[in-house]
């Protein structure tokens, strides 16, 4: 495993080490990471903010407790994040909140799954289908539905660990790759 992985690994556990458990901060501490992570990586100011040593450690503190009150973000949060700042791991976010969002869905024993259609179904079939992949996975299910009709049968479900190409698409380029 390369360095990178394993100290965005790292942070995730000790996060995850000093948060309260309950599912309202999880979820939260979630939301917070996933929206830094994305302003980090479309704003170019947030993203020179954060990693330039010319700037103190205490006013980029104080920049992230101002974003995580809109989260209710726990104070013990912030001692990761200074540990982040003083790693100037800011770079490794995205890695930090998919690790993060796996912790969490072990620990919920829950997962957040995308679920991608071809084309519309009744709500018991999209239902039938989540109650299987319930029973597969030995989790809840919090399903996000989607359509593209690229698939042009089937379906695509993914969690952050798991995904099942059950698309007419994924067949024809199977065929056409045995085929080829």
């Amino acid at each position: 495993m390369n360095k990178k992985k394993d100290l965005a690994r790292k942070i995730v556990r000790i996060l995850v080490r000093k948060i309260p458990k309950d599912k309202n901060t999880l979820i939260s501490v979630g939301e917070f990471l996933g929206t830094l992570a994305l302003l980090y990586r479309k704003n170019t100011e947030i993203r020179n903010f954060l990693i330039t040593p010319f700037i103190e450690k205490a006013k980029k503190l104080e920049a992230l407790k101002r974003l995580g009150e809109r989260f209710n973000l726990p104070k013990e949060a912030f001692d990761v994040l200074e540990y982040v700042i003083d790693l100037n791991a800011f770079g490794l976010l995205n890695e930090i909140k998919r690790f993060y969002d796996h912790e969490v869905e072990k620990l919920m024993k829950a997962s957040k799954g995308y679920l991608t259609l071809a084309h519309e179904l009744e709500e018991d079939q999209i239902k039938e289908i989540t109650q299987t992949l319930e029973r597969v996975l030995g989790r809840e299910m919090e399903v996000e539905v989607s359509y593209d009709k690229s698939l042009v049968g089937g379906f695509v479900f993914k969690t952050s660990g798991f995904v099942v190409d059950a698309s007419v698409r994924r067949q024809l380029r199977d065929l056409l790759k045995v085929g080829g």
